[in-house]
């Protein structure tokens, strides 16, 4: 039984049955196509307890499909006040010597750092109650939050991203990492809704990658494509989107004039022992260590400079490895991203080295449109 989790629920209806098995009662949508909402009810977003029903039913389609998203698990005062200082902070955000733009700077899409304050950092998005009672049933109690980042489509995007999963070392068969994405506004095509190959977690075999990179082959994605094409969902703000990290995706370009922001936040199975580490100010330590079902071992605790120990979030370095091998880790520098081929070489071409992104062979382009 997950810790909180309540057996009959805040204000539940009566149980139906059919051939054995419960009917839950929950709100859903996208059913048959995905990505499939999983909508809480009013009360429990004031209570903070989840029903047995809409754990049940999230993770049903996120074991079908990789993918499945929690909505009204977050107030909507929460995600307003986190967009509006992460548009302010997007300003300065765009012209420091350390940005790291993913894919090139014509996708328009940043790695941005959200702000690493209590008044930002709230147990509802980094700690959600409903989501971590889910996430215990996928990686094991008390998943390790290992990594903190968004991505912020600025708009004027003009290119998208290849089609790439977020793993691809020896990763094993089974869930171990998943990433949880925070839609801080609506979310659709216009704005640069995320492209989904749903069921790809399945999938997820070494030799569909493009060797040394996460970008899929071609013949893997057209295959695909004939049996469930990718998908451009249109999302409510507050939207918890939880992807396993095997999944096939897409950042897409962001055409309106506002940005869209998503924030990322990666939780690892204990047992994978991830060597990846978050970077928090160490004021936040008291205030996380009271938060349930979440392990902190990830977390690295710093202090900034100045007699206050401040730390700007916005200079904290880009870092990740979600493999097991702690020297296969990727720092963002003012030369480019060092990976482990810069560190021995001392040549910088991780982004130089992608190429360019070529429709039809780096993203599938539906037969109709790829004859106009």
């Amino acid at each position: 039984m997950a810790p909180s989790a309540t057996d009959n629920g805040s204000a539940a209806p009566a149980a139906r049955y059919e051939d054995g098995a419960i009917i839950p009662q929950v709100e859903l949508r996208n059913v048959d196509k995905g990505p499939v909402v999983v909508r809480l009810s009013d009360e429990e977003l004031r209570t903070g307890e989840t029903r047995w029903d809409s754990i049940q039913e999230a993770l049903r389609y996120y074991h079908r499909d990789g993918f499945v998203v929690l909505e009204n698990a977050i107030p909507d005062e929460i995600v307003d006040g986190l967009y509006k200082q992460m548009c302010a902070d997007n300003v300065r955000f765009v012209s420091m010597p350390n940005r790291r733009w993913n894919m090139g700077e014509t996708s328009g899409n940043i790695s941005q750092r959200p702000p690493m304050t209590a008044e930002f950092m709230p147990q509802d998005l980094y700690a959600n109650k409903h989501l971590m009672r889910i996430l215990q049933y996928v990686l094991g109690p008390r998943p390790e939050l290992r990594f903190i980042n968004s991505n912020v489509a600025v708009g004027g995007g003009t290119t998208r991203q290849a089609t790439h999963a977020d793993v691809y070392h020896a990763f094993p068969d089974h869930q171990f990492g998943i990433v949880v994405n925070i839609y801080l506004q609506e979310t659709y095509p216009e704005n640069g809704a995320t492209e989904l190959w749903l069921g790809t977690h399945e999938h997820a075999q070494r030799d569909q990658h493009v060797p040394g990179m996460s970008w899929i082959k071609k013949e893997y994605m057209d295959a695909r494509a004939q049996v469930r094409p990718p998908l451009f969902p249109r999302l409510r703000k507050g939207s918890m989107c939880i992807r396993d990290l095997r999944l096939w995706h897409a950042g897409m370009p962001n055409r309106t004039d506002q940005c869209r922001i998503m924030v990322a936040l990666d939780y690892f199975a204990r047992w994978y022992q991830c060597p990846m580490k978050a970077q928090l100010p160490v004021a936040m330590k008291p205030v996380m260590e009271q938060w349930e079902n979440i392990s902190l071992d990830g977390i690295e605790w710093i202090e900034g400079e100045g007699p206050d120990h401040r730390v700007d979030h916005l200079t904290v370095p880009f870092f990740l490895n979600m493999t097991q091998d702690p020297e296969e880790y990727r720092v963002h520098t003012e030369k480019g991203t060092q990976d482990r081929r810069a560190r021995e070489t001392g040549q910088y071409n991780y982004e130089t080295s992608r190429g360019d992104i070529k429709a039809g062979v780096n993203f599938w382009v539906p037969p109709a449109a790829a004859s106009t």
